[in-house]
């Protein structure tokens, strides 16, 4: 990949969200951008770029190796955290697939790993609760608009505190832009998924 290309938005929020860590594991890492720019961009020491077909894994093993990173960025052929084993990443980043295959892929691994980066494509309030009823929380809410279609990214980590997340609690407080953009993309959330 090179260096002069300009990434998209959405991968680049993705990026600024994780925390500095030892490792990320990228779950349907398709060419391995994020993977890619936190560790080029000293968010990451390594990383495991991973996706349950070879086609994406081949290309991101091709950009791994053009950005010289292939002693950094190992992949892997798995069905979502199927072969990532607990506490092997400090964060997991998960984007481009719809809410309720990301719940499948996170029920009863969440305790396994301390951060989340997460940007599901359908089912987003319904996503919302799911991680509050598996005693998530969620640290800040991002959306932005690119190409015309809005994306949710959630930085989410474990609830040790034993509250829901007010971020996105019935009747609490937002900034006005924010509800307003969360207006619009539930109107197209509805169109699009049924509300």
């Amino acid at each position: 990949m090179d260096k002069q290309i300009q990434l998209p938005k959405r991968i680049q929020k993705i990026v600024d969200l994780i925390p500095p860590s030892s490792c990320i594991a990228d779950i349907g890492c398709d060419h391995a951008y994020v993977p890619i720019e936190a560790v080029r961009q000293g968010k990451a020491q390594h990383a495991i770029a991973c996706d349950v077909r070879t086609g994406p894994l081949q290309h991101a093993e091709e950009h791994i190796l053009f950005a010289g990173l292939a002693g950094k960025i190992e992949t892997r052929c798995s069905d979502g955290l199927e072969r990532v084993q607990a506490g092997e990443a400090d964060t997991v980043v998960m984007a481009g697939m719809g809410g309720p295959l990301m719940e499948r892929l996170l029920l009863g691994r969440l305790d396994d790993f301390p951060h989340f980066v997460l940007s599901p494509q359908s089912e987003i309030p319904h996503f919302r609760h799911f991680l509050l009823d598996q005693g998530m929380k969620i640290e800040e809410e991002t959306m932005l608009v690119e190409d015309g279609k809005y994306y949710v990214i959630l930085n989410v980590s474990k609830n040790q505190e034993g509250h829901t997340s007010t971020a996105c609690a019935p009747g609490s407080e937002r900034d006005g832009q924010e509800a307003l953009q969360d207006a619009a993309y539930m109107r197209e959330e509805d169109f699009l998924y049924g509300g």
